[in-house]
């Protein structure tokens, strides 16, 4: 999370050649702030860097999803196989990265990151559309994560309705 938000900040300020300083204080919470030349140019880093935090968080949690959502089709449906076998990604569909623990590590994260973007669009420190944005991306993301745990809890617990 520090280190996708320090990369929005710092992608953005060299993309657009903005000028900002160093300074610091020990009143705050953090000691080392970074000052722009003015509000709306804060406005502008601080929405990019929050945007480019939670893709950073969203876009592996969403590739963990499909991945482990593809292997567990894979495994109970045949014609499944057949696709990824014609679409030549047989060798993407491996048991590695496809751990229940790890995608809900990764959504907890967004949570987090989410939940910081949508307290900064509050604030007025964040364009709206962005907390909007991160708002139903993570409740998509849980959506996703909470059909995951119901696969992996249907190989533990199957269905009575398989038996008869």
């Amino acid at each position: 999370m520090i280190a996708g938000k320090f990369l929005g900040i710092f992608a953005t300020s060299a993309l657009y050649d903005l000028q900002f300083s160093i300074g610091n204080e020990t009143n705050g919470l953090f000691s080392v702030q970074i000052y722009y030349t003015d509000e709306a140019t804060t406005l502008f880093v601080n929405s990019i860097s929050n945007l480019v935090m939670v893709l950073l968080i969203a876009l592996p949690l969403i590739y963990f999803v499909i991945k482990t959502y593809v292997y567990q089709t894979a495994a109970q449906n045949p014609k499944t196989i057949v696709k990824i076998t014609k679409l030549n990604l047989l060798s993407w569909i491996t048991k590695q990265d496809t751990s229940f623990l790890t995608i809900f590590i990764w959504c907890a994260f967004l949570w987090l990151a989410a939940g910081i973007t949508v307290v900064h669009t509050m604030q007025g420190n964040t364009y709206t559309w962005i907390g909007i944005l991160s708002g139903v991306l993570v409740l998509l993301c849980t959506l996703f994560t909470i059909k995951t745990f119901e696969l992996e809890t249907g190989k533990i617990y199957p269905s009575e309705k398989k038996y008869f």
